[in-house]
C-alpha cells in the first residue's frame, strides 16, 4: 500500500529556506542490522523480472538503488524524501522501457510491479525491525513514486515542448492575423499542430482548425456554426459553460481548465484549454479563440498510478488501500444499516517460502486469492499484507451469516493446493467484526476485525473467531495496567492491607500478612488478583516485590517499637521471579538493617513452584535466610507436586495449607476428603518439626475442627478482613467462642 505523502501541519517548524519537514514519527526501538550485499543483490535480481529493459549487467545498478533506500529508512531521523531522487533515477536509467503508443509498454507500467517488490520484499531484506518499520517503508515508497512520476512528467513535458511553442506562437499569430494579415494567420491555423477552435459570443463554434477536427475524430471540418456545448463531456459541461460565460461577458480575459471532449463514436479525449477573449478595434468583445491541448496520455499516467496505489501486483485483488476506502463509504449516511469485516491470516505461510521458495509462496498467495474470490463472491475480497486478506461484507443477515462465510472460508483453504507440482496444505485464522454504521466508526470495525483475528491465531490456527466487545474490554483494561504498572510504583500508588494470622488454641494474634493494593488514579483500589499476574508476566513484579518489602518492614518495625516481643511478625509474599535475581538476600538483609526489624519478625512466603526446581542458589538463599533469623513460609501447599524428601530439605518453619481443602470443613458434615487431606497434612508438617497455618477460615465451624486436628494458626474473614497499618497495634481477633 503507498499511502499519502506525510504534509505538515499548521504550526510545524519550518527549516532554513522555507521547507516544510516532513514527520518522521517514533525513533526505531531496535538498531537495524545492514543489509548484507548479497541479500541486496539478490532482491535486485528480482527486481530485473519488471524491468522490460534491464539485464544481469545492470544488478549492480538496482543494489546500489536498494542500498541507498535501505539507508534512508535507517536514517535518524528519519528523512522520506532521500527516496524521491531513487524514483527519479529510475525512470531516466533506461531500464523501464520506452513510451510506444497507447497501446504499447510504457515507463508507467513498471511502477506497480517495483513498489509490490519493494513493499512485500523489502522489510526482510533492509532489516528493520518492529511496527516503525511498515511505516517508514510506505512513506519511502510513497516518495519513490513521487520521485519516478515527476521524472516521467518532465520527460513527457520535453517531448511535448516543441508542440506547446507552437501552440504559443499559433495564438499570438492568428491575434496578429486578425489585425494585420489573413494570409498569415490561414498558414498557422491550417498547419499548426494545435488544436484551435474560434467561438463567438453566444457560445457557437464558428471554426475549427484541421488540428482539432483530427482530435475529435474528423477527417473535416464539421457543419458550421453549432453549440460548442455538443463536444463536451456531461460531467464537464458546468464548468465549461461557467467559463464560457466569464470569457463572453468580458470578466476575464484567458481562461484554463481541463476537459473531455467527446469526438465521433463517443471516443472521449482529455484536453486543456487555454481560452482567450478577442477584441475588436473598438476594444468592445468580438470572438473566443481556444488553443487546445490533447493531455490524456498525462491522465493515463494518473489512473495507472491510482490502480498501482489500489490493486496488489501479485493477485490482482484490491489492496488495504481500496478496502479501507470501500469500508469508509459503507459508513456514508444512507450507504448501509450494518456493515462486516472478515480479517484472514495465512497460519504459518513464511515456511511455505523457506522451504519450498517465494516462487512457490508467491503462486500459493495467489491460488488462495482465487479461492477466496469464489467463496466470498459478491462481497469485496482485498489482500492487505504478505499473507493477509479481508473480505468485506455490506447490509450482511446478521453475524451469524458473517460467521457462516468465515467458516466457508475457513474450510475452502483447508484443502490442498497444487503448486508447482507440489501439493501444499495450510490453514487460515479467521477474525469476524459486525456493527451498525450509527454504533461504531470504520477504524473501530477494522481494529475489531484485527483483536479478533488475533484470538483466532492464539487459539493455533485453522479456526474463527467473533470479535466479543466484553472481552475486549476485559483484555482492553489488563492491557491499560500492565503499561502503567511501573509508573504505579514510582508515583507512590500501592497501598499495603494486614490480615492477621491468630493461634487457633491461644486465640491471639502471632502475625499478620502483607497485602498489596493498587490505588488506581481512575479505577479505585485494585485487589491483587488484577494485577500480580501482570506484574509477573512484564518483570515489574521484582520492583514491585522490593517495595512491598520495605515498606511491609517499616510498619513492623513501628509496631515492635511500640509492642515490644508481643508485636505480630510480618509476612511478606515472594514472587518466583524473585528468588533467582541477583543479591536479592542482600535486598532482605538490607530491609531489615534500614528498618531495625528482628529477623524473627519478618517470615516469607514462598510457593512450590518457586523451589520445585531445586536450583543450588534458590535452596542456597533460602538456607542463607533462615541461618539469619529469618522465618520461611511454604504457601498454598497442596496444590502442587511435593514429595516429603523433597519436603525434608527445605529450610522453612511453616506451612499454609491452601484454602481450597479448608472450605470443604465449613458445613456440620465436612467433606470427608477434605478432612482427611487436612488431618494427614497437619500430622506430616508436625512430623517435620513445621508450624501449620489454615488459609480461607470463614467460619467458627471451620475453626473449630481446625483446632480439634492440631492446626496452629488460621488465617481468614473468621479472624478479621486486612486492614491499614495504624490497625494492626490494637488488632483484636474475633473470639473462637
Amino acid at each position: 500500500m503507498v499511502a499519502a505523502r506525510s504534509l505538515p501541519e499548521s504550526g510545524d517548524p519550518l527549516p532554513l529556506g522555507g521547507i516544510p519537514l516532513p514527520r518522521t514519527g517514533a525513533p526505531l526501538a531496535v538498531t537495524p542490522s545492514v543489509p548484507s550485499p548479497s541479500a541486496l543483490r539478490a532482491l535486485a535480481g528480482r527486481w530485473l523480472t519488471v524491468l522490460p529493459d534491464a539485464g544481469e549487467p545492470d544488478v549492480d545498478r538496482l543494489s546500489e538503488l536498494l542500498a541507498r533506500l535501505a539507508t534512508a529508512l535507517r536514517a535518524e531521523p528519519f528523512w522520506p524524501l532521500a527516496a524521491r531522487s531513487i524514483g527519479a533515477e529510475l525512470l531516466t536509467s533506461g531500464l523501464c522501457g520506452e513510451r510506444s503508443g497507447m497501446a504499447g509498454s510504457a515507463p508507467e507500467d513498471t511502477l506497480p510491479g517495483t513498489l509490490g517488490l519493494l513493499r512485500d520484499a523489502g522489510p526482510a531484506v533492509f532489516g528493520i525491525p518492529g511496527p516503525e518499520s511498515e511505516r517508514r517503508l510506505t512513506l519511502a515508497l510513497d516518495e519513490l513514486s513521487a520521485g519516478f512520476s515527476g521524472a516521467l512528467r518532465m520527460w513527457t513535458h520535453r517531448a511535448q515542448e516543441g508542440l506547446l511553442l507552437a501552440t504559443l506562437r499559433a495564438r499570438e499569430g492568428v491575434e496578429r492575423a486578425l489585425a494585420a494579415s489573413e494570409t498569415h494567420y490561414r498558414a498557422i491555423y491550417t498547419q499548426g499542430p494545435v488544436g484551435i477552435a474560434v467561438g463567438d459570443l453566444d457560445g457557437m463554434i464558428v471554426d475549427l482548425n484541421p488540428a482539432a477536427c483530427r482530435m475529435i475524430g474528423l477527417s473535416a471540418p464539421p457543419e458550421l456554426p453549432r453549440p460548442a456545448t455538443d463536444y463536451v463531456h456531461p460531467d464537464d459541461f458546468g464548468a465549461f459553460v461557467s467559463a464560457y460565460r466569464r470569457l463572453g461577458s468580458g470578466v476575464s480575459d484567458t481562461v484554463s481548465l481541463d476537459i473531455r471532449v467527446v469526438g465521433v463514436e463517443g471516443v472521449v479525449v482529455w484536453a486543456h484549454l487555454t481560452a482567450s477573449l478577442i477584441r475588436g478595434s473598438q476594444g468592445r468583445p468580438s470572438h473566443l479563440i481556444a488553443v487546445i491541448e490533447d493531455v490524456s496520455e498525462r491522465y493515463r499516467l494518473r489512473s495507472r498510478l491510482v490502480r498501482a496505489s489500489s490493486e496488489d501486483r501479485l493477485t490482482r485483488l484490491p489492496n488495504r488501500t481500496l478496502i479501507e476506502e470501500s469500508l469508509r463509504q459503507a459508513f456514508v449516511p444512507g450507504a448501509a444499516r450494518r456493515v462486516a469485516l472478515c480479517a484472514l491470516d495465512v497460519d504459518g505461510f513464511t515456511r511455505v517460502n523457506d522451504d519450498h521458495g517465494h516462487r512457490v509462496g508467491d503462486g500459493l498467495l495467489s491460488a488462495i486469492a482465487g479461492r477466496l474470490r469464489i467463496v466470498a463472491d459478491p462481497h469485496l475480497v482485498a489482500r492487505t499484507g504478505g499473507d493477509e486478506f479481508a473480505v468485506l461484507v455490506v447490509d450482511p443477515d446478521g453475524v451469524a451469516g458473517v460467521a457462516a462465510l468465515a467458516d466457508r472460508i475457513v474450510e475452502t483453504l483447508a484443502a490442498p493446493f497444487e503448486i508447482g507440482g507440489r501439493s501444499l496444505a495450510v490453514t487460515a485464522s479467521v477474525g469476524v467484526a459486525e456493527d451498525s454504521t450509527t454504533r461504531v466508526c470504520p477504524e473501530e470495525l477494522l481494529r475489531a476485525a484485527s483483536v479478533a483475528l488475533s484470538w483466532a491465531k492464539g487459539r493455533g490456527g485453522g479456526t474463527r473467531v467473533v470479535f466479543d466487545p466484553e472481552r475486549d474490554a476485559g483484555e482492553s483494561a489488563r492491557s491499560e495496567l500492565l503499561n502503567g504498572l511501573v509508573d504505579a510504583i514510582g508515583h507512590g500508588e500501592f497501598r499495603l492491607a494486614y490480615q492477621p494470622l491468630v493461634h487457633l488454641t491461644e486465640r491471639d494474634v502471632r502475625g499478620v500478612e502483607a497485602l498489596v493494593r493498587w490505588q488506581h488514579p481512575s479505577q479505585g483500589l485494585i485487589g491483587p488478583g488484577r494485577f500480580i499476574e501482570l506484574a509477573e508476566r512484564s518483570g515489574a513484579i521484582v520492583p514491585l516485590g522490593r517495595w512491598v518489602l520495605g515498606e511491609a518492614c517499616r510498619e513492623a518495625a513501628r509496631w515492635y517499637a511500640a509492642l515490644g516481643p508481643r508485636a505480630p511478625y510480618v509476612s511478606v509474599n515472594v514472587s518466583p521471579l524473585q528468588l533467582p535475581e541477583p543479591g536479592w538476600v542482600d535486598e532482605v538483609a538490607h530491609a531489615l538493617e534500614a528498618t531495625g526489624l528482628p529477623p524473627d519478625r519478618l517470615q516469607l512466603e514462598i510457593t512450590e513452584q518457586a523451589v520445585l526446581g531445586d536450583e543450588p542458589s534458590t535452596m542456597d538463599a533460602l538456607a542463607e535466610l533462615r541461618a539469619a533469623g529469618v522465618r520461611l513460609a511454604l504457601d498454598d501447599f497442596g496444590t502442587g507436586y511435593s514429595s516429603l524428601a523433597w519436603l525434608r530439605r527445605l529450610p522453612v518453619h511453616a506451612l499454609k495449607i491452601d484454602g481450597s481443602f479448608i472450605d470443604g470443613l465449613r458445613h456440620a458434615d465436612p467433606d470427608p476428603v477434605d478432612r482427611s487431606i487436612v488431618a494427614s497434612l497437619i500430622q506430616m508438617a508436625h512430623a517435620l518439626g513445621l508450624e501449620v497455618t489454615a488459609e480461607w477460615v470463614e467460619t467458627a465451624v471451620q475453626a473449630e475442627r481446625l483446632a480439634e486436628l492440631g492446626c496452629d494458626l488460621g488465617q481468614g474473614r473468621w479472624f478479621g478482613d486486612a486492614g491499614p497499618a495504624r490497625f494492626v497495634p490494637g488488632l483484636g481477633p474475633r473470639t473462637i467462642e
